[in-house]
Formats: C-alpha cells, sequence, structure tokens
C-alpha cells in the first residue's frame, strides 16, 4: 500500500471514528460475517441472484473486517408498508439488543439476531420465498427471546 492511499485512509478513520476497526466485537463480527456470507451463497446457489449474493458477501466482507454492518432498513426494500411498520419495530427491538453488546450478551446470538433480520427483510421483498422468509423471521424472533434482558 502507497504511503499517501494509507493517509488518506487514515484521515477518514480520524474523522469518522465509526469506521475504526477497533471499536467492533470480533465474536460478534465473525459470527456475522458467517451468516451473511451463507446468505450470499444462498442467493446465488437458490435464486440465481448475482446482485444478492454480491450485496450480502459485501456485508460479510465488512463484519470480517471489523467493520459495523447494521441491519437492513425495510424502508429501502419493495414491501408492503404495513410489512415496513412491522419491521421497523422489530428493527428498534434488534437495535436494543445490540446496543447490550458490551454488556456481556452472548455475541453470536446478536449476530443471529442480525443476519435473520436481513435475510427476513430481502426475502419478503420476493413473494415466492414466503415461507423461507417465515424461517428467517422465526429464527430472528428465537435469538432476540434470547436476548430479552
Amino acid at each position: 500500500m502507497n504511503v499517501a492511499r494509507f493517509l488518506v485512509l487514515g484521515a477518514v478513520l480520524l474523522f469518522f471514528p465509526g469506521l475504526a476497526a477497533a471499536d467492533a466485537n470480533p465474536d460478534f463480527n465473525r459470527s456475522l460475517a458467517q451468516g451473511y456470507a451463507e446468505i450470499a451463497k444462498f442467493a446465488v446457489a437458490k435464486l440465481h441472484d448475482q446482485s444478492g449474493q454480491s450485496y450480502f458477501q459485501n456485508k460479510s466482507d465488512r463484519a470480517q473486517a471489523q467493520y459495523p454492518v447494521d441491519p437492513e432498513w425495510p424502508t429501502n426494500w419493495n414491501l408492503p408498508r404495513d410489512l415496513q411498520q412491522t419491521m421497523a419495530h422489530d428493527r428498534d427491538v434488534l437495535v436494543q439488543a445490540l446496543g447490550r453488546l458490551a454488556a456481556g450478551v452472548d455475541a453470536k446470538t446478536e449476530a443471529i439476531a442480525q443476519v435473520n433480520f436481513d435475510c427476513w427483510v430481502a426475502l419478503s421483498s420476493i413473494s415466492s420465498l414466503k415461507s423461507e422468509s417465515a424461517r428467517c423471521r422465526g429464527a430472528f424472533c428465537t435469538a432476540i427471546d434470547q436476548l430479552r434482558p
């Protein structure tokens, strides 16, 4: 890596501390990366969806590099309004649970919750994948229940 590129990267990390890898939980991000990689494989193997594979592989790569990866925003997907509202509420619950990660909450269960939330959101946008979407929501709800104080 040349020095100029390194200095630019360093400046970005100074001005945007949320991007700093040191802030990440390695166990959480390792589990998150694995889960997103599995969604990426599903997208290409079962759906033949190269863009879906690329999207979730990118999330996996970011998590693997110990960068923060936010849960999906349901409003960014083509979903019925009432479903978006339900998902937005569940996203708020997830974000609150993720906030307890630093307090010693099970990192793997946190990652399972986030990956399955994102899976639920993404697959809900494809009408032929209702059963797969429902499985993702079920896994999300089970993980959230395990994380409740």
